[in-house]
């Protein structure tokens, strides 16, 4: 097995362009023959264009009615079930999807009720005011202020000494002298 890499002598590529030449010959007399067939075919081609297209009007004719009635055949169906979806599967994705989206949602914060806050408040202050009520009425029980009633005196009592007093003339203006 021997390699030949040496260059080709000028001789041996003069014989392979001789081969070329050769077998081109006969497909340039399949061309010349060729011409004058393509030419034959285009008037044919032509009146191929004329008979399809002339097809295609007469297909069209045919298949409008029969399109035209499954048209307004399948139109009512289709409203038919629109509204069956409208009425039945609707309202039950309707509810699957909102019930998602409550159990995804984050919660909201609960509002503090403030109800319980005010009742304490109002109790604390009606106790702070009996409690300031009762010191104050110790206090002047304690110092002689009361007018001279004690735990035994009653209302009748102190009515009567009240009556006893004389009221304030005009001069007093409302001020205790």
């Amino acid at each position: 097995m021997s390699v030949s890499l040496r260059k080709q002598p000028v001789s041996t590529s003069n014989g392979v362009r001789d081969r070329v030449i050769q077998a081109s010959r006969p497909v340039g007399s399949l061309a010349s023959k060729t011409v004058p067939l393509a030419q034959q075919a285009m008037p044919m081609a032509r009146s191929a264009g004329t008979t399809v297209r002339q097809g295609a009007g007469t297909a069209i004719a045919k298949a409008t009615p029969a399109v035209d009635a499954a048209r307004s055949w399948a139109a009512p169906q289709l409203e038919q079930s629109a509204h069956a979806i409208t009425d039945t599967i609707a309202p039950m994705i309707s509810d699957a999807l909102i019930s998602a989206a409550h159990k995804i949602d984050v919660p909201k914060p609960k509002r503090r009720r403030r109800g319980g806050l005010v009742a304490g408040a109002v109790a604390l202050t009606a106790a702070a005011g009996a409690a300031t009520f009762a010191a104050i009425r110790l206090l002047r029980q304690g110092n002689g202020l009361d007018g001279g009633m004690d735990a035994t005196t009653t209302a009748a009592d102190a009515e009567a000494v009240s009556r006893d007093e004389p009221e304030p003339g005009p001069e007093a203006d409302g001020r205790i002298v």
